[in-house]
């Protein structure tokens, strides 16, 4: 048989009270060792009445060693309460006086009867009203006023168990039935408040707005039904960081634990006008990350989303001064943890990176995908582009997206330094089996200009052309790798990459490591565009180890030299002489003749020349041609006159080279003494 009253707070008590207000009594001691019910419980409780026969009025005094309210989170200790008793003329007992426990005071006013129960507590600006009615025996409400988040940890766990509650307050009001099964229907004004999960996937502050809460504790099916309609604050999910607007944001979400851990969430829903709407479903695995998901998305202005919920993502990857504008949507079915459809949608989308690495201009089009079955064609252009400085001219990309990757259909060319770069074949592939995103390319350069490249890139004005192949390129887990590398033609010779790979190309330090060979190219216009003097002949070559952070050289084993296949004429002026003299650290010239004599010549014949560099630890471990005593010979002197370049410092500081190269390349004229 059903209790004739649950009490909420701490009401217990106060009904041992009603249970002997009809005994004549002028005192009337009551000492209990428990009282306990669904809602709350007291220990070591004792009750004094000192009511005077005939007397309207009583006074009621209660203590308890302690008193604890689950449901609202109240574990209070050395709990004192005392009020005048009086009846109302209705039936009702009221009492209302000072209230104390550890570590806090205020006022409690109590009305009751065997047909209902109406408290309210009111403590340092906060409030708590509690009312019970007979006739809905396992209904319990509370009215909340500027209370503390403190007050509610233990009945906010009941409806999500991780979630830790740091600070703030909550005005409104909550409903809470008990019985077979515990339901929740809470209306409530956050202001200020703060939340964490223990392992840091969500923590948010200072969140204002408006959250109400359906709480259904069916043992079979628990579901929590949730609307918040945010006005501020700042939370953190995964990569996910919101600075929430003061305008309304709507947020809507079904969710219901699993058995084992996760959730599901059978709707959701994200509602800010003009920048970002979300709506779908999830399945959550144990440790919170998303196993299914079908989810559609609209940016609508993504110059204020990128701010608003996009800088998460975009800073680590190491884009965070980004400027995006134009729209996008989205949507994506991920499956068992496995994609297995998305498409997107762009609008007239441009991004402009700072650092100008890349810029887009007028990116639009639809792209499909699926894992399997028929492909799904789609088309991305763009007005303009640019990478690194480069321009790139208006293109339009057709693609196939089926089979588990996306794939160009066909080859495109694309305008750029005057020529063509040709895209050969282009593979998007989504994370799945533990990889990341993937892509695959390969391209050919045909007839670039050289010059254009050298102004764009801040290098001398080289005259010519580039052409190039490369066969494929492989992107994962922000790494790129050439197979086959990339071969260009310049300066009537050519340049070839092999082992070429590149970590976080647009990151933060990106690293960047290859092996180079140079093959015959022509150093007469390759000194002149560097302002190297003059030197006919040809040059080889290898970079072998070479390493870049941040584009800056760390390590590499370079030796550039004359081919010795070369047939032709090979001749090197006199600023060419010094300024090799100026590289090869402290080098002089010796030779049959005084050094005042060798200004009657304009250049000079050399039989071979050659400068190599291990660099290891920012310090270049310096060798020629041929050794020369202790130093090492750059230039070896052939006929008359005779000339002979020798380098004496064979470790020389990688900074003072670089300062020597720039030098040597300033367009200073030589002096021979």
């Amino acid at each position: 048989m059903r209790r004739p009253s649950r009490l909420g707070k701490f009401l217990c008590g106060v009904m041992l009270v009603a249970a002997v207000q009809a005994v004549p009594a002028r005192e009337l001691q009551l000492q209990v060792g428990a009282v306990r019910n669904e809602a709350a419980s007291l220990s070591d409780v004792r009750v004094s009445l000192d009511w005077p026969d005939g007397a309207a009025t009583g006074e009621l005094g209660l203590e308890a060693a302690r008193l604890q309210v689950p449901s609202l989170g109240q574990d209070l200790r050395a709990v004192r309460w005392r009020c005048p008793l009086a009846r109302d003329g209705q039936g009702q007992l009221r009492c209302e006086g000072p209230v104390a426990a550890t570590g806090g005071s205020g006022s409690l006013a109590v009305s009751f009867s065997a047909a209902s129960i109406d408290a309210a507590l009111a403590t340092q600006g906060s409030g708590l009203d509690y009312a019970w009615r007979a006739g809905a025996p396992d209904r319990h409400r509370v009215d909340l006023r500027a209370v503390p988040v403190a007050w509610l940890r233990a009945f906010l766990s009941t409806l999500w168990e991780d979630g830790q509650w740091t600070g703030g307050r909550l005005a409104g009001s909550v409903t809470v039935v008990t019985g077979d099964a515990l339901s929740v229907d809470a209306d409530l004004a956050l202001a200020d408040v703060g939340l964490e999960t223990p392992d840091g996937w969500l923590a948010a502050a200072g969140m204002q707005g408006r959250l109400q809460v359906d709480y259904n504790g069916d043992e079979r099916r628990p579901l929590t039904r949730v609307a918040y309609t945010a006005r501020g604050g700042e939370f953190l999910v995964g990569n996910l960081y919101v600075p929430l607007p003061a305008s309304p944001v709507q947020v809507d979400v079904e969710m219901s634990p699993r058995p084992g851990g996760g959730w599901d969430l059978p709707a959701f829903s994200w509602r800010d006008e003009g920048v970002l709407r979300a709506s779908g479903s999830a399945r959550l695995g144990a440790g919170n990350a998303p196993t299914d998901l079908d989810l559609r998305l609209a940016l609508d202005g993504l110059a204020t989303a990128r701010e608003r919920y996009l800088s998460g993502f975009l800073a680590p990857a190491g884009f965070a001064d980004l400027v995006l504008t134009g729209g996008l949507q989205a949507r994506l079915r991920l499956v068992g943890g496995e994609w297995r459809a998305m498409s997107v949608g762009l609008e007239r989308l441009n991004a402009i990176d700072p650092r100008q690495r890349f810029t887009l201009a007028g990116l639009h089009g639809n792209l499909r995908w699926n894992a399997g079955g028929e492909a799904a064609p789609g088309e991305l252009a763009w007005d303009s582009a640019a990478l690194f400085g480069i321009g790139l001219g208006h293109a339009r990309l057709g693609f196939d997206g089926a089979g588990g990757q996306l794939q160009l259909r066909e080859p495109v060319s694309v305008p750029v330094l005057e020529g063509q770069l040709r895209l050969d074949h282009l593979r998007w592939q989504p994370p799945s089996d533990g990889q990341g995103i993937r892509f695959a390319l390969g391209a050919t350069l045909q007839d670039l200009d050289l010059g254009s490249l050298s102004q764009r890139l801040g290098w001398p004005d080289f005259e010519g052309s580039i052409s190039g192949r490369i066969p494929a390129a492989r992107y994962q887990d922000n790494r790129l790798a050439l197979d086959g590398g990339l071969t260009m033609q310049l300066f009537g010779g050519s340049v070839a990459l092999s082992s070429l790979e590149m970590e976080r190309p647009f990151g933060v330090a990106p690293t960047l490591s290859a092996d180079v060979v140079i093959e015959d190219i022509d150093l007469e216009p390759l000194t002149a565009a560097f302002g190297f003097g003059s030197i006919t002949g040809r040059l080889d070559g290898r970079i072998a180890g070479l390493r870049m952070v941040d584009w800056s050289p760390v390590a590499f084993d370079a030796r550039l030299q004359s081919d010795p296949d070369y047939r032709g004429r090979r001749r090197i002026s006199q600023r060419a002489v010094e300024d090799i003299s100026k590289v090869g650290g402290g080098g002089g010239l010796m030779g049959g003749l005084q050094a005042q004599a060798l200004r009657l010549f304009d250049d000079f014949r050399y039989a071979r020349l050659g400068l190599a560099c291990r660099l290891r630890d920012n310090v270049c471990q310096m060798d020629g041609v041929d050794s020369a005593g202790d130093g090492y010979t750059i230039v070896q002197g052939a006929g008359l006159p005779r000339i002979q370049v020798v380098g004496f410092r064979r470790r020389v500081d990688w900074p003072t080279l670089v300062d020597r190269l720039k030098a040597a390349t300033e367009g200073q004229t030589p002096v021979i003494q």
